[in-house]
């Protein structure tokens, strides 16, 4: 009957024709192990509000004399659609926003969760007015219609990752020592976002991955951020209270550009991308890459994935020996 089903997604999403498209967009597709890919329509309507009020992170294309972004077509088509759409949802969402200045990760993570959970996670409960600001921005503005008109976008970027993001998961789940019937994985395309900008959130008993658009399917941060999700929550707890040479990398690690502000997140950090490296059976380049951007002795975490032990048994050894090391210089 999963077969089955699985079947009927693929065939409503890639067979119908465009005039059934408003009703196709919110169907998930199946890849063969049985990972669902989506688009949501609440993760939609955030990022349509976000563009509109002012969200431009994208890859820089020019820098003068003032900064010029480049973004995909759908995300074009939305911002110059919304660009003249009706102000008074603008006034509100901003008022929102001046209410409530928190990271964007928490205003995702909401909007993924509204139709998941029964109870909010106390942390974003004072956000609970952002359900019916979407829903005014669903009235007011022609999102229905833009949904419509980037449906063949979202329809190739989900394909794209139907064949690819089995055997990475799998092998993540191996080296994480997770059984293989869970958690269940969601990927949610979010075409309006910044390229290469993910994040993952637990939803009920599974895992939601939203992923920005990219050229191919962005497996390296896809699998990056389900490990760093997966990983024990001991291990950024014991690398803050323990790693000695954590406030040294970090600071390297800070001037190449990462983007953790504690010890124990770039532990994590490092151990969960040194994971998806060994589960995309990576080239020594991309190693090197993630060096280059502050990611220090991943080929060494990689080869600690093959120890028996839980890994909050062995983390801190494995970071003790990636702090042995010096980083290179640029």
């Amino acid at each position: 009957m999963r077969a089955c089903a699985h079947l009927l997604a693929v065939l409503l999403v890639f067979g119908a024709p465009l005039a059934h498209a408003e009703t196709d967009w919110f169907a998930s597709v199946y890849s063969p192990a049985g990972t669902e890919i989506r688009a949501d329509a609440r993760v939609f309507t955030l990022f349509a509000l976000l563009n509109r009020a002012g969200y431009d992170d994208g890859p820089l294309r020019r820098e003068h004399p003032i900064p010029a972004y480049r973004y995909p077509p759908a995300r074009v088509r939305v911002r110059e659609a919304l660009a003249s759409a009706d102000p008074s949802v603008l006034q509100r969402a901003q008022a929102f926003f001046d209410a409530h200045p928190v990271p964007l990760e928490r205003y995702l993570a909401l909007a993924v969760l509204l139709d998941e959970e029964e109870e909010l996670p106390r942390e974003l409960r004072h956000l609970g007015g952002l359900e019916p600001l979407l829903d005014r921005a669903e009235e007011k503005w022609p999102l229905l219609v833009l949904r419509e008109e980037t449906f063949d976008d979202y329809r190739a970027a989900m394909r794209s990752y139907l064949a690819a993001v089995d055997a990475p998961l799998q092998r993540a789940r191996r080296l994480l020592r997770l059984p293989e019937s869970g958690p269940s994985v969601r990927v949610v395309v979010n075409l309006l976002g910044a390229e290469g900008w993910v994040r993952s959130f637990r939803a009920g008993k599974g895992v939601v991955v939203v992923v920005g658009p990219s050229r191919t399917p962005d497996l390296e941060r896809l699998v990056w951020e389900y490990a760093r999700l997966m990983l024990p929550p001991q291990v950024g707890e014991q690398a803050q209270a323990r790693w000695a040479a954590g406030p040294a990398l970090l600071r390297e690690a800070q001037g190449r550009g990462a983007r953790e502000a504690t010890v124990g997140e770039y532990a994590v950090a490092l151990l969960s991308r040194a994971l998806a490296l060994a589960a995309l059976q990576a080239p020594d380049s991309a190693y090197e890459a993630a060096h280059r951007e502050g990611y220090f002795g991943l080929k060494t975490l990689a080869g600690s994935f093959g120890d028996t032990r839980p890994v909050d048994a062995w983390a801190l050894e494995g970071l003790a020996r990636v702090g042995s090391a010096q980083p290179l210089r640029k």
